[in-house]
């Protein structure tokens, strides 16, 4: 290994040391206080640290960077916090665009799949006036979350990806990176995040479900991030995905009826056809990695 190389998978061991710590150790100590899984305890007075530990764990990716940076005087170069828009705006429209239809079409895929017996029209009851207003306020609202998301993807695909890229062809990159991601999540896992504690074979097919999850959002994110020089598509697209997700849009556009159905599922079955769709768009993005002119 050369010694620049060297260097580079330093300061990427530095980096995810300080990425992984805060939930390494938080997430333990506060489900020994609560006594129970934090993320899903019945416990009231647990609902706000928990969700002051989701918005502020997500900044410590950025807090890596930042340290990671310092303490290797590596400076700031190439740090991915340009914001140009010639000749890029297409991929700033992907990065509202695409969330929002992935979403969408993996909820009219749960119907498919799982609402045999209920029609569309019985499963997404709302008109078209009152859907759209429940729409433009979520939309609005994700707005909330963007620094939060950004506190992720300025760690990530800002300073993660890169390094990988250094050391490994971008396929293997990509791969890795979606992984590391995953397990990054994995305290939050084991503690109820995103799946509760009931599934089968808990919790290790959440976090298996999740490093998946991350290894094909890493393609579009990791995409959006090489086209346009900068982590704020990125971070839009994060805001989006995790505020107007397909179990979210669901829960606000489906009947009851379709809601309760729905419910009765496990979890991780219930999460099969978003992570179905996104497969699809990590393909397109692989593709579109792949090509010379990706790289910037």
């Amino acid at each position: 290994m050369s010694s620049e190389k060297k260097i580079t998978l330093l300061r990427l061991a530095i980096f995810l040391v300080i990425a992984f710590l805060p939930f390494c150790i938080i997430v333990p100590v506060m489900w020994s206080y609560f006594g129970e899984p934090i993320y899903a305890s019945t416990n009231e007075a647990a609902a706000v640290p928990v969700y002051i530990l989701g918005v502020f764990g997500m900044m410590t990716p950025s807090l890596a960077n930042l340290l990671t940076r310092l303490i290797t005087k590596e400076g700031f170069g190439r740090s991915y916090l340009g914001f140009k828009t010639k000749g890029k705006i297409g991929y700033y429209a992907a990065s509202v665009i695409v969330p929002i239809a992935y979403s969408a079409i993996a909820c009219v895929l749960i119907w498919a799949f799982f609402l045999n017996g209920i029609s569309f029209s019985d499963t997404f009851t709302g008109s078209g006036l009152q859907t759209a207003g429940i729409f433009m306020l979520q939309l609005i609202s994700s707005v909330m979350i963007f620094f939060p998301a950004f506190g992720e993807e300025w760690g990530w695909r800002g300073y993660m990806m890169p390094k990988l890229f250094e050391l490994m062809p971008k396929p293997a990159a990509i791969v890795v990176g979606g992984i590391i991601w995953g397990l990054w999540h994995a305290p939050l896992t084991i503690a109820g995040h995103n799946f509760g504690v009931d599934y089968p074979g808990y919790p290790f097919a959440g976090i298996g479900l999740m490093c998946l999850m991350c290894i094909f959002m890493n393609g579009f994110l990791t995409l959006l991030t090489k086209k346009t020089g900068s982590v704020y598509p990125a971070a839009f697209v994060h805001s989006l995905n995790n505020n107007m997700s397909a179990g979210v849009m669901f829960m606000l556009f489906g009947s009851e009826a379709a809601n309760e159905r729905v419910g009765r599922l496990s979890s991780t079955k219930a999460f099969i056809p978003y992570l179905a769709v996104l497969a699809v768009i990590f393909i397109i993005s692989m593709v579109l990695l792949m090509k010379k002119r990706a790289d910037n």
